[in-house]
C-alpha cells in the first residue's frame, strides 16, 4: 500500500514537472521577447544579457504607438486587423455553409469536392505563389488589402469547412427532422437551430482563422507593398543590411501579439470548448 502511494506521488512529481517544463518551453520565447522590448540598448549589444534589465525601458512603445517614426507600423497593424477580420468573417460565412450543405445533402461529385477541398491544402505556399501573383496583378489586387483578403478567405476556408462539416455531423438527424415537421425552411434549421449548438466550434474555428491570418507571412511578403503591408512584414523591415535592430523588432512583435492574446482570453472558455467538443474529430 504504502509502495503504492510512493509511486502515485512519483507519477503526480513527474506530471507537475513536465506541465512547467512545457509551459516554460512554451512562454520562454515570448517572455524573452518581452524583456528584450524593455532593455537598454547597451545591455541588448553588450552580451551580458540579465533576466531582467537594471534599467527597464518604454522608450520603444512610446516610439511605435506615439512617434511619427512608428507611422509606417501602426498603418501596418490597423491592416492586418482589418484584413484578418474581414477575412475571418468571409470564410466563417462562406465556410458554414458549405460544411453544412457537405454534412447533411447528398449531391452527384460531393466526396470529389470534399477530397478537392483537402487536396488544396496539401500544396506548398511557394508552388502556388506565383501563379496567384499574376492573377493578382491582371485583377489590379496587387498592394491592396482586397487582394489579401481574397487570397486569406481561399486559403482558411477548407480547413474551416472540414472542421465545421464534422461538427455539423456530430448533430442527430432527428432535430432537424423534428424541425422540418413543424414547417421550418432549411435556412431557419441553420441559423436558428444547428448553428447555436455548434457555437463552440464556430468561436474555435473563427478564433483559429484569425490567428493564422494575423500571422501569415509568405504572401503578406509577395502581394503587399506600401500600401498594405502586414504587422508580420513590417517586423521584418527593423532587420536591414545596416544590422538589426533587436530591441525595435522585439517591441514590434509584443505589439502584434497583443490583439490574438486579447481575442483568445476574452473567448478562452469557447475556444477550451471547441476543442474538447471535437476538433479532430
Amino acid at each position: 500500500m504504502i509502495r503504492k502511494r510512493k509511486k502515485n506521488t512519483l507519477f503526480k512529481v513527474l506530471i507537475y514537472l513536465s506541465a512547467v517544463v512545457l509551459t516554460l518551453y512554451i512562454l520562454g520565447p515570448f517572455l524573452w521577447m518581452f524583456i528584450s522590448s524593455i532593455s537598454p540598448e547597451i545591455e541588448l549589444i553588450s552580451g551580458s544579457r540579465k533576466w531582467f534589465p537594471s534599467n527597464p525601458t518604454l522608450k520603444r512603445y512610446e516610439v511605435l504607438i506615439n512617434k511619427v517614426e512608428g507611422a509606417r507600423f501602426r498603418t501596418a497593424f490597423f491592416n492586418s486587423l482589418i484584413v484578418a477580420t474581414i477575412s475571418t468573417i468571409l470564410t466563417m460565412f462562406f465556410g458554414t455553409l458549405a460544411a453544412y450543405c457537405y454534412a447533411r445533402f447528398k449531391f452527384k461529385g460531393k466526396k470529389s469536392m470534399v477530397l478537392g477541398i483537402l487536396f488544396t491544402q496539401m500544396l506548398p505556399g511557394a508552388a502556388i505563389a506565383i501563379p496567384i501573383y499574376l492573377f493578382m496583378s491582371s485583377l489590379n489586387l496587387l498592394d491592396t488589402k482586397v487582394g489579401l483578403i481574397l487570397v486569406y478567405t481561399g486559403f482558411i476556408m477548407p480547413v474551416a469547412i472540414w472542421i465545421l462539416k464534422n461538427y455539423f455531423i456530430s448533430i442527430p438527424q432527428e432535430i432537424e427532422e423534428a424541425a422540418i415537421i413543424d414547417g421550418a425552411t432549411t435556412f431557419q434549421i441553420l441559423f436558428r437551430i444547428i448553428i447555436p449548438l455548434v457555437t463552440p466550434a464556430l468561436f474555435a474555428t473563427g478564433l483559429y482563422s484569425f490567428i493564422t491570418t494575423w500571422n501569415e507571412f509568405f504572401f503578406a511578403l509577395i502581394l503587399t507593398g506600401s500600401n498594405s503591408k502586414t504587422i508580420p512584414v513590417a517586423i521584418t523591415e527593423f532587420s536591414t543590411q545596416g544590422g538589426v535592430d533587436y530591441g525595435m523588432m522585439c517591441t514590434a512583435g509584443v505589439i502584434g501579439s497583443i490583439i490574438p492574446l486579447v481575442i483568445a482570453i476574452i473567448f478562452k472558455d469557447y475556444l477550451v470548448s471547441g476543442l474538447t467538443a471535437g476538433w479532430a474529430k
